[in-house]
Formats: C-alpha cells, sequence, structure tokens
C-alpha cells in the first residue's frame, strides 16, 4: 500500500469517526446539555448566541452559575429552562426556551421577565438604578399571535396606541421572540443569517445545515466541538435522555387531553344543539297551532280582542293571518 493511499484511508477513518460522534450529538435545547454547554468558561458562545438576537456586539459577559447542571427528576420544570447573563454595561439577558406549550406562553414572558427586574431592587436602592432586562424567549411550538409572519424573531416593547405614533414607554423592557421552526425557512433565504444558524444548532446540530454554517460561524464550529466533548459524558447523556423522554410523554399527553377535549367538545355541542333543536322545533309547532287556532277563529268572525284574550299572538300576528282569508 503506498503513501497516497494509506492518506486516503486514514482520511476515512476519521470521516467515519467524526461521523459516528456527530450521529450522538446530544441537543443543546435539552435543559441539561444547554447549561452544560453555554456556562461559565463558554462566554465566547454565549456571547455568540445572545449577539445574534440583539444584533448588538458584547465585550463582556458575566454568567449566573447559581444553578444545579443536574435535576434530580427528569421532570422537574419540564420543558422550560432560563439562562442569566449580565452584559459589560449591566444590561441583564435571560433566555429561555420552551419546549411544551401549556397555552400560558405570554404570561410567562411577562412572569420571568419582572421576577428579573423586581429581583434588582435591594432594600435603600431606588428605581432608576434598575437595569435594563432583556428577554430572549426560544419556543419549540409556533405563537399564535406570530404564526402568520414569516419572521423568524420578533420585537416587544410597551407603546402607545392612541395617537399612532408607536412611542416607546421604556427601553427597560424588551422582549424576543425566536420560533424554532422558522428557522430552516430563514436560512434557506439567509444563508448567512447567523441566528436562524444557531437555532438550528440548539434544535439538532445533526443537520447539514449547521455543519455547512459552522465553515463561516467560527464560535458555532467552537460551541459544536464543545457539544461532541459533554456528549461523551455518560451521566449527562442518561439525565438528558430521560428529560428528553419527559418532555416527549408530556407533549403527546397535552396532544391527546386536546384531542380529547375536542372529542368531548363536539359530542356536547351535538347534544346541545339536538336539545335546542327540539326545543326550538316544539316552540315553532306550537306557534304555528295558535296560528291556525286563530285564522279558525277569525273565520268565524272574532274580533282580535277576543283572540288575543285567548291565544299569545300580537295585534300585527293576527291582522297578517285576517289578511289572509
Amino acid at each position: 500500500m503506498n503513501k497516497t493511499q494509506n492518506l486516503i484511508k486514514e482520511k476515512k477513518s476519521n470521516n467515519e469517526k467524526e461521523s459516528e460522534s456527530q450521529g450522538n450529538l446530544l441537543k443543546p435545547k435539552i435543559d441539561v446539555v444547554f447549561h452544560s454547554l453555554f456556562r461559565e468558561g463558554n462566554e465566547g458562545i454565549t456571547k455568540a448566541l445572545i449577539s445574534s438576537v440583539i444584533k448588538e456586539k458584547i465585550n463582556d459577559i458575566k454568567l449566573d452559575n447559581d444553578r444545579h447542571v443536574f435535576g434530580k427528576y427528569p421532570e422537574e420544570k419540564l420543558g422550560i429552562l432560563d439562562l442569566k447573563a449580565t452584559l459589560g454595561d449591566g444590561k441583564i439577558c435571560d433566555v429561555e426556551i420552551q419546549l411544551v406549550d401549556n397555552k400560558d406562553t405570554e404570561a410567562r414572558f411577562l412572569y420571568y421577565w419582572s421576577r428579573i427586574y423586581s429581583s434588582q431592587l435591594k432594600k435603600g436602592n431606588i428605581y432608576k438604578d434598575l437595569n435594563k432586562v432583556i428577554g430572549i424567549i426560544i419556543l419549540d411550538f409556533p405563537l399564535e399571535k406570530t404564526k402568520a409572519l414569516e419572521n423568524i424573531c420578533t420585537e416587544w416593547k410597551i407603546t402607545e396606541v392612541t395617537t399612532g405614533l408607536n412611542l416607546v414607554l421604556t427601553e427597560m423592557l424588551q422582549i424576543y421572540i425566536i420560533e424554532i421552526s422558522k428557522a430552516k425557512r430563514t436560512l434557506e433565504k439567509e444563508p448567512n443569517n447567523e441566528l436562524a444558524q444557531w437555532v438550528l444548532f440548539l434544535d439538532n446540530p445533526n443537520q447539514e445545515e449547521v455543519f455547512k454554517a459552522m465553515e463561516t460561524n467560527k464560535e458555532l464550529k467552537e460551541a459544536m466541538k464543545n457539544l461532541d466533548e459533554i456528549s461523551q459524558q455518560e451521566e449527562l447523556r442518561r439525565v438528558a435522555e430521560l428529560r428528553e423522554k419527559a418532555i416527549m410523554d408530556e407533549k403527546n399527553a397535552l396532544t391527546h387531553a386536546l384531542e380529547d377535549g375536542k372529542k368531548e367538545g363536539l359530542k356536547k355541542g351535538m347534544e346541545i344543539g339536538r336539545a335546542e333543536g327540539k326545543a326550538e322545533g316544539q316552540i315553532l309547532g306550537k306557534k304555528e297551532t295558535q296560528k291556525e287556532i286563530a285564522r279558525k277563529m277569525l273565520e268565524k268572525n272574532f274580533s282580535i280582542e277576543e283572540i288575543q284574550s285567548l291565544i299569545p299572538l300580537n295585534q300585527a300576528e293576527i291582522e297578517e293571518l285576517k289578511a289572509t282569508i
């Protein structure tokens, strides 16, 4: 075997090992994987992820380390994770990923934002000391309010609506909503869209588009390298698999509950419809009987007043009948 053949064989072997490794990559959108990846020591990739959303260069960042990477139970805080980071200018950024649609998404947004904003104020502080809080919410399900929009990311603030000038009440509240389902379509139209590249990576790093994006996105390439390393940790893999299974089970349970609810609602609707139809039919039948009696009384020259004293018809109804005789 010559030198060239040896090089080809070695490259093929390396590619097979790389392919096998890539196929075993954990999904970063699972909370324990996300927090193992975007943590202290990996500030570079965390800055790159946040920067792709807020479109600002981040020089310094401090990550909140007050958390346990491994939850005791796979269903703990199921399908929701958050990562708090303080930027160099004092702004606080809260990154959340919600994997399960519990139909209370908007309420969660405001609750998490308000919790972080108000927690800054300690005894003796004044309101002007509060820093801006940026909420970044990544959803693994479509949001009803934005389903008609093509944008992978929408930005929300408090604005004045009566004048149509869109005046912003305060810059202290800023929320970005990102939908995973729109990442691939966005990347097809904008191959260099870094946010779409990161979102696809979070959703499932074992995608061709992600490997292609690594050619130009060096921070994404670094994240992939780190993910490959932590994906080899047996304990993390075990917990991540349990978490993913628990999340899938909850999604299935919610889907079945919704389907059962629709079936039950349809059944009740049909029962109510039948009951209302029957009642309406009885009323209409009764009305027609009353009119028939009134017509016969008119034929026998009963006055309108006499008919009204015996049958609950108004004067207009009786006169209408009289006109037909």
